[in-house]
């Protein structure tokens, strides 16, 4: 009875953790596209209302089931500095003329929201649809210097 509390109570707190809340408010499904910084892997979602992008260390699959394997494969590794979750979003961002304004998630080990900007007008979720396919079969950036 004692496990069943404890483990009640530990996907209560982790359900209420706002960065976690906030992950779970994009799209569960396949990400809109799949970049490659250097040799690191990211997955990219836009989010369905908020000019924000969500960035995953990965492979391309599901984000609950990202969210799963980063919580276990990745979950110490925290050597990519903000540059390179920048530089992962930006490998999109830049292509419909918006670019990353703020990093944020730093509580999650493998796991980046990024606020973005557009200097002019853009209709992000037409260039999203348009885009998602070749994004999909991979962007590809250099490491980020600094």
């Amino acid at each position: 009875m004692n496990m069943r509390a404890l483990l009640a109570a530990s996907l209560f707190a982790l359900g209420a953790c706002a960065s976690t809340q906030r992950t779970l408010s994009y799209n569960a499904g396949y990400p809109d596209a799949d970049v490659f910084v250097d040799n690191q892997r990211f997955q990219i979602w836009f989010h369905d209302t908020d000019q924000t992008v969500l960035v995953q260390r990965g492979d391309p699959q599901p984000l609950r089931s990202l969210l799963a394997q980063n919580a276990t494969i990745y979950s110490s590794d925290r050597a990519l500095g903000p540059l390179w979750w920048g530089a992962a979003a930006n490998a999109v961002l830049m292509q419909i003329g918006c670019y990353g304004a703020e990093v944020r998630g730093e509580d999650q080990p493998q796991v980046r929201e990024i606020a973005y900007t557009c200097p002019d007008p853009v209709d992000v979720d037409a260039q999203v649809a348009e885009r998602r396919e070749a994004w999909r079969r991979g962007v590809r950036v250099a490491a980020p210097q600094g």
